[in-house]
């Protein structure tokens, strides 16, 4: 009978398998703490469009407050 043969191949397939899912965790983390480092960067990246974009809203309404004053000065 071909028992033991056959026990001893379920061994060594349980054995690739094991080693084969433990690489694949390891690579798996690896790859999260790649997005991890994305998301900050994105979000940094977020932060100074935002800030980029109140200096403008800022530098209109202080347009648009001169346009108003030239606007009015014309008028009289």
């Amino acid at each position: 009978m071909p028992g033991p043969e056959l026990a001893q191949y379920g061994i060594g397939f349980f054995a690739v398998a094991g080693l084969l899912y433990i690489v694949t965790k390891f690579l798996d983390k690896k790859k999260d703490a790649g997005i991890t480092e994305v998301i900050k960067n994105n979000t940094k990246a977020l932060e100074q469009v935002t800030s980029v974009v109140q200096a403008i809203q800022l530098s209109l309404t202080r347009q648009e407050a001169k346009i108003d004053e030239l606007l009015d000065r014309a008028r009289r």
